[in-house]
C-alpha cells in the first residue's frame, strides 16, 4: 500500500477542516416531538391542571459551530409549551390521570423548561463533539402542599461531519424524551398525585 507524502496528508487534513467548517453554515429549526414512556397507573384517577412554562434564557439552543457560529443558530420550530403539551397530556392520561377536567381539588402541575442547550466544542479537529443539556423542573401544588423536583440530563455526541437537521432533531428529541420519562416516573411525584 503506497504511503502518503507529508504534503498530501496536510492537504487532506486541511480539506477535512474546511469541510467541517463549511457544513455548518445555515441555521436550523427543529421540530420537538419527544416520546414519554410511563410504567405506573394512578388508581384514584386524580385531576391535574397542567401548565408548561418556558424559562430558558434564550430561544436559541446554541449554534452549529464553525466559522458561521454567530449566525447558524438552532431553534425550535414552534413554542416549547405547544410542542410539549400533547406529549405531557398523553403521558398523564396513560397514567390514569384526568387532565384539565373539572374537579374541586385538582393538582396544579407546572412543568418549567429551564434549559435545552446545544454546544459544539470549540476545536477545529474531528470528531465534532456536541454536548446537549436538558433541565426541567416540575412543581405540583394541592391544598397548600407542594412537591418540587428538578430533572437534568447531559449527552455528548461525536460526529465526523456536521449533523443535518434530521440528526439534530433526533438527538434533541432523545434527550428531552429521557428527561421527561424520568420526570413522569418519579415516585415522589406519583405519590403526591395519589394523595
Amino acid at each position: 500500500m503506497p504511503t502518503l507524502k507529508p504534503a498530501t496528508k496536510f492537504l487532506l487534513g486541511l480539506t477535512a477542516l474546511l469541510t467541517l467548517a463549511g457544513c455548518a453554515q445555515s441555521p436550523q429549526q427543529v421540530r420537538l416531538d419527544p416520546v414519554i414512556s410511563v410504567n405506573t397507573v394512578v388508581e384514584n384517577q386524580p385531576t391535574v391542571h397542567l401548565s408548561i412554562t418556558d424559562k430558558r434564557p434564550s430561544q436559541s439552543l446554541g449554534t452549529r459551530g464553525g466559522v458561521y457560529r454567530d449566525s447558524n443558530h438552532i431553534t425550535l420550530a414552534q413554542p416549547i409549551s405547544r410542542s410539549l403539551r400533547p406529549t405531557a397530556e398523553a403521558a398523564l392520561t396513560e397514567m390514569g390521570i384526568r387532565v384539565d377536567q373539572p374537579s374541586p381539588q385538582p393538582v396544579q402541575l407546572n412543568l418549567i423548561v429551564e434549559e435545552l442547550s446545544y454546544k459544539v466544542a470549540d476545536t477545529q479537529t474531528l470528531p465534532l463533539e456536541i454536548t446537549l443539556r436538558a433541565q426541567i423542573a416540575a412543581i405540583a401544588d394541592k391544598n397548600g402542599s407542594q412537591q418540587a423536583s428538578r430533572y437534568e440530563s447531559t449527552k455528548v455526541h461525536k460526529f465526523f461531519k456536521a449533523p443535518n437537521e434530521a440528526t439534530n432533531a433526533e438527538i434533541i428529541n432523545q434527550i428531552m424524551s429521557e428527561t421527561l420519562t424520568r420526570l413522569f416516573n418519579d415516585p415522589r411525584l406519583i405519590d403526591f398525585l395519589r394523595r
